[in-house]
């Protein structure tokens, strides 16, 4: 399985895939992306699916103070009508055309590049809309040439997981939430569904300080807490200790931790430990 690139790893020339299931999954990544390219004085358009004001509440909310940046012309968050659905049927050459404008004007004004980001969604059922595919592969072209960075949305409660894989396809890379804890050896991200993180690297005693910090965090959840462990290479006696902890933290409200795709490897460390009896440890193996 190939995880998601962090979203403020993003570079001018990129052409990525953002996939999310949720609101605050969508939130979270928009507000990073945007905040860079605003902190590195690139020009930010934003095509949004429905009223441009849902997207500036979302980055009020986020303590970003987007309405200064749109008075300065920094940021501009278009309606559909001004977007993809300005012309009907929908046509790729046109919009592309567009693309291409906006980017000279933006380097013409001053700005280091320029960064876009649209929700596919808002051409579901429109006339033209059998064209996107080809629009994908021509804007892609745009990326390649000039420094703009491009993020392409997708809603997975509009598109079906076929359909979603297809329009990743299209892309050099998928994208999504930066880490929420990093260090030289493990790192930490944020998921949404299931509720929980993905734990990237090892974990062992040399994380113990911070560790402790964070569990206090993640005890937050208000659910059951999923950690996927796939990209875990390796777990030590303490960093299962660590597990263990945070399960006995989320016990105290009722709530389960859920450890998935574990090596047989690991789940020997908590076997020998018998931590893997805690009432509200859940151990899921790797399938082979």
């Amino acid at each position: 399985m190939t995880f998601p690139q962090p979203v403020a790893q993003m570079q001018a020339g990129d052409h990525g895939c953002f996939s999310f299931g949720t609101e605050a999954e969508q939130h979270e990544v928009l507000t990073s992306y945007i905040y860079t390219g605003l902190r590195q004085h690139e020009q930010v358009m934003y095509f949004a699916a429905g009223d441009p004001a849902s997207v500036l509440d979302f980055l009020r909310d986020s303590a970003l103070e987007p309405d200064r940046f749109v008075a300065s012309g920094q940021l501009r968050v278009i309606a559909p009508q001004q977007g993809f659905l300005a012309y009907t049927p929908f046509d790729p050459d046109i919009m592309v055309g567009q693309l291409r404008r906006a980017a000279a004007r933006a380097f013409d004004a001053g700005y280091e590049g320029l960064r876009l980001t649209g929700e596919g969604s808002v051409l579901r059922g429109q006339p033209g809309s059998d064209r996107w595919p080809e629009y994908e592969q021509k804007a892609a072209e745009v990326f390649a040439v000039d420094p703009v960075v491009g993020l392409c949305q997708y809603d997975r409660r509009v598109f079906s997981p076929a359909e979603v894989a297809e329009a990743e396809s299209w892309h050099a890379r998928t994208v999504g939430p930066n880490p929420i804890y990093q260090d030289a050896r493990l790192s930490i991200t944020r998921m949404f569904e299931p509720p929980g993180f993905r734990m990237v690297g090892e974990l062992d005693i040399a994380q113990v300080v911070d560790w402790l910090n964070w569990i206090s965090r993640a005890a937050d959840i208000e659910t059951d807490l999923h950690l996927n462990l796939e990209e875990l290479r390796f777990i030590d006696l303490a960093g299962a200790r660590m597990l263990a902890l945070l399960s006995d933290r989320l016990a105290l409200h009722g709530r389960r931790l859920v450890l998935h795709e574990l090596e047989p490897a690991q789940c020997l460390v908590f076997h020998l430990a018998g931590w893997d009896r805690l009432p509200n440890l859940v151990l899921s193996e790797v399938q082979t």
